[in-house]
């Protein structure tokens, strides 16, 4: 596989570095000489000093035989642009790009469905933000996503000694739960990643991963011995990006938000 990258600031270098260890063939293109002389006496991948919204430096990375196009710059205009001519000259390419502008995100549908055609964008306060009311869906829990369009979730819980499967083999869930019983994905403990097996057994101190359709998510907990509180007030501290978009969110799903923010001119933004 293939995958060019616009982009070799700490995104970049970082995305560059893991798909160089999976033996991917990888380019980067970066108008910054420092950054990319980095990049080519760390990692084994090739580097292309010019702009990624330059048809000639796309040309020069092989964007008509490349499979990935991931735009990672700082500049939301530099990576829409770079998807734009990607998009004329490999139109078989798939296209990620890193948008940061909250101006821009009524607009993300647009640029998936016409003229650029990104096919994956991300906004990184928004993805901190859907991660944060995930979370706050199930408080008790470690970690939380979903599948198939949230129609099946996966929930991490960290089991104490109250827990009613502390102890409990996996064998005998059957037998406690019957039909009812929580599917365990994954347990893991000090460390280690066990997948569960009949003569395993889960313990007090485990985080334990078990996936449920989305519509059982209550019953399935309540099995586990957690309880779903519906959270009605949330204080924000800081009210940069981040904070600022939680509270719309929350606020359009009725919830209670006041954030705390040192930056006297900023309050009166938010307010």
């Amino acid at each position: 596989m293939k995958i060019v990258i616009i982009g070799a600031g700490e995104v970049g270098y970082n995305i560059a570095s893991r798909l160089a260890h999976e033996s991917k063939a990888v380019v980067v293109i970066d108008q910054d000489p420092q950054a990319c002389r980095r990049l080519a006496e760390d990692l084994d991948v090739q580097v292309i000093v010019g702009s990624g919204s330059s048809p000639s430096a796309l040309t020069e990375a092989g964007i008509r035989d490349t499979d990935i196009l991931l735009a990672v710059t700082d500049s939301d205009e530099i990576n829409i642009t770079a998807c734009l001519l990607a998009n004329q000259l490999s139109p078989l390419t798939r296209k990620l790009a890193r948008l940061r502008n909250e101006e821009l995100i009524p607009f993300h549908s647009n640029l998936k469905k016409e003229s650029p055609g990104i096919d994956t964008i991300i906004n990184p306060e928004v993805e901190v933000v859907k991660t944060i009311r995930k979370l706050m869906e199930v408080p008790e829990a470690r970690d939380t996503g979903d599948f198939l369009e949230g129609k099946v979730k996966y929930v991490g819980i960290r089991l104490d000694d109250a827990s009613p499967i502390a102890g409990l083999p996996l064998s005998e869930f059957h037998k406690r739960f019957g039909n009812d019983r929580p599917l365990l994905a994954a347990i893991i403990r000090e460390g280690e990643v066990i997948v569960p097996r009949g003569k395993d057994s889960t313990q007090a101190g485990d985080l334990v991963y078990f996936v449920c359709e989305t519509r059982n998510l209550e019953e399935k907990l309540k099995l586990l011995g957690v309880r779903i509180s519906p959270v009605k007030k949330v204080l924000i501290v800081g009210g940069g990006r981040i904070g600022a978009q939680l509270a719309k969110s929350l606020e359009a799903d009725k919830i209670e938000a006041k954030i705390i923010e040192s930056d006297l001119d900023r309050c009166h933004e938010l307010s």
